[in-house]
């Protein structure tokens, strides 16, 4: 899609603009004619099990980005990050499709670098997809502690699925739920709570065109309305001594200094700690507003919201036996024929559900079918039989076809078992021996055209 110049620039947003910046608004205005920055950042969850570390040098990069490190830039907020103004196509390359990266706008990485989750902590993303700031959290939550994705939005939820599933997330469960709905059923409950409110978008301007065609002048009001009463809800569920971030991708005062300004009016609990602004003339970003704050008073633990547990299925049991060399850790929760795993038990009974926990898969007839979610949470020495295909069979793989049996080590498969199959020791999903065949088991949905 193209980038929007400044001469396309609504003239309501134009006079906004020219006001709030005063002698910086030409500097502002030039910044639309330029390329925009774009980011990936490092998927933490997996990165620190390739080559020993974040100390990849080229080998990381090499074979994807023939440019190497020259072609990025370190991205100052995020550690884990790297920008660019280049012509790659991360995107397009194994690395990304085994979950390596997140492909994510550079400023977009401040609010969940300020809520600072930690491991063990119980974190709510309140307003997660697609997940880009999601993967981030639980990148730093290392895969301890509770991690609770929400989006009101049903479709807007599956792509947070996937792109949990595909970052290898095991600690989280995934609602489409609203925000007072959750205030209910978890009142002082996380440590930490991210609203990434929706908002009129004009920091999205430069590089959607679909964002600034949807802009109207009164739309910073109307988002307002709606922004001020997600931030009240979703304080209730901080419990005191936690930290609330509030984050907005828009620049006027009135959906980001005024919601925050409302809403630490009516809390005598709440005290601001910080207020971030990335501008595009000034930072590598395209632009975010970021108010962190802290819920005051006593810091005494409360207890989670418990549902019954539930045993391991017999099923699940015995191909982790077979097929693994560890049971996965959590606390089993059934849906139908679905297996999912919660790091510890909350009541999700009553409320919109798209994912109980870590999905490891389903039983029919008797037998235990992997997921996809399993394969990507795994690592390469968690499963008895794993595949490493070189690259050109692996694009073979995530294309849909299925692999001869010459590809898999010669007398080392048993009859019929699941391989897990994997590139450059990453995993990339499932295979099943059949008829001398190696099985693709991609779900449709990630199956590459």
């Amino acid at each position: 899609m193209p980038t929007p110049s400044s001469c396309h620039l609504p003239e309501s947003y134009l006079a906004q603009m020219r006001k709030q910046l005063g002698a910086d608004f030409p500097a502002f205005l030039a910044a639309y004619d330029e390329e925009p920055w774009r980011g990936l950042r490092l998927n933490l969850l997996k990165l620190k099990f390739f080559e020993g570390g974040l100390g990849l040098g080229e080998t990381f990069f090499q074979k994807s980005f023939p440019q190497g490190f020259n072609a990025f830039t370190p991205v100052p907020h995020c550690p884990e990050a790297l920008a660019y103004r280049t012509d790659l196509k991360p995107g397009q390359t194994l690395l990304y499709l085994a979950g390596l990266f997140y492909i994510q706008e550079p400023s977009a990485m401040y609010p969940a670098a300020l809520l600072d989750a930690q491991p063990g902590q119980r974190v709510l993303d309140l307003c997660a997809a697609p997940g880009g700031k999601t993967t981030q959290i639980a990148g730093a939550m290392q895969g301890q502690g509770l991690l609770v994705a929400n989006d009101a939005s049903p479709a807007r939820a599956q792509a947070l699925v996937r792109n949990m599933e595909r970052a290898g997330v095991r600690n989280a469960v995934v609602l489409t739920e609203q925000a007072h709905r959750l205030a209910a059923r978890f009142p002082a409950f996380f440590d930490r709570v991210l609203v990434d409110a929706p908002c009129s978008g004009e920091g999205m301007f430069r590089r959607d065109a679909a964002v600034l065609k949807a802009y109207t002048h009164n739309k910073p009001e109307a988002c307002a309305a709606i922004q001020g009463d997600i931030l009240r809800r979703a304080a209730e569920t901080l419990k005191p001594g936690g930290k609330l971030v509030y984050s907005t991708c828009t620049f006027n005062t009135l959906e980001n200094e005024a919601v925050v300004e409302g809403f630490l009016a009516g809390r005598g609990d709440f005290s601001l700690e910080e207020i971030k602004r990335v501008w595009p003339h000034r930072d590598m970003g395209e632009g975010h507003f970021v108010a962190v704050m802290k819920r005051e008073g006593p810091t005494d633990a409360h207890s989670p919201a418990q549902q019954p547990g539930a045993k391991y299925p017999a099923e699940f049991t015995d191909f982790c036996r077979a097929f693994l060399h560890t049971l996965p850790p959590g606390f089993p929760v059934l849906h139908g024929d679905n297996v999912y795993l919660q790091p510890q038990p909350v009541d999700l009974r009553g409320l919109r559900v798209a994912r109980s926990g870590w999905h490891v898969g389903g039983i029919s007839k008797g037998r235990f079918t992997p997921s996809q979610g399993l394969a990507m949470a795994l690592r390469a020495g968690e499963a008895r039989y794993a595949l490493d295909l070189p690259e050109a069979c692996a694009w073979r793989y995530v294309k849909g076809e299925s692999l001869e049996h010459e590809d898999a080590p010669a007398g080392k498969l048993p009859a019929k078992p699941w391989l897990l199959i994997c590139h450059e020791g990453h995993p990339l999903g499932w295979a099943r021996q059949v008829q001398g065949r190696l099985k693709n088991h991609l779900p449709t949905g990630w199956v590459r055209g």
